[in-house]
């Protein structure tokens, strides 16, 4: 027969392995997630340069048109958002205006600003590696329901959101460890 002073004790040692196990299983979780996720970022990093190719774009410069076409003019602004140095950022201009993807002129407000606009030929371009790309993630994310991808979409924002803060709270990208 179980006593009261015994039931308490076993019920203390089934809790403590029961919070053990847990963050047992949790950092054993957390290791093989850190391991995924990286892979992961790795293999979609090299499959979205395999599909832009074609169109003799790198991932880096489909963001940065990406940007451009929504309005994002000015380098400054383009500079912040992507968190690259303005000479990296003068290169990948250089680069996509040489192509004639893009165009930079005087801000008409303020001559001492450049404007960056998307040229027909970038918009054309653009819209064929978004159509690419788009096709791509369908086949990958239509094997998820719409509640995880419900779920994934809100874990993408809240991991994008930590991430941010870490970096501000850190001041990264102030500290010589900018792209």
């Amino acid at each position: 027969m179980v006593q009261p002073g015994m039931s308490c004790e076993l019920d203390s040692k089934f809790l403590s392995l029961t919070i053990f196990s847990m963050s047992e299983t949790r950092e054993q979780t957390l290791q093989q997630l850190e391991e995924e996720f990286f892979f992961f970022l790795w293999k979609f990093k090299e499959r979205t340069s395999q599909l832009l190719k074609g169109y003799g774009l790198k991932p880096d410069q489909m963001l940065l048109l990406e940007m451009i076409a929504r309005g994002i003019a000015h380098p400054k602004n383009i500079s912040d958002a992507m968190q690259w140095d303005p000479p990296l950022l003068s290169h990948y201009l250089a680069k996509l205006e040489s192509k004639g993807l893009i165009k930079r002129s005087l801000d008409q407000k303020d001559r001492r600003r450049t404007n960056v606009t998307i040229t027909d030929e970038g918009l054309e371009l653009l819209d064929k590696a978004r159509n690419t790309w788009h096709e791509y993630t369908k086949i990958i994310l239509n094997t998820l329901s719409p509640d995880e991808l419900s779920q994934m979409l809100n874990i993408l924002r809240r991991i994008l959101d930590t991430e941010a803060q870490f970096v501000e709270a850190n001041d990264l990208y102030t500290a010589g460890t900018r792209r």
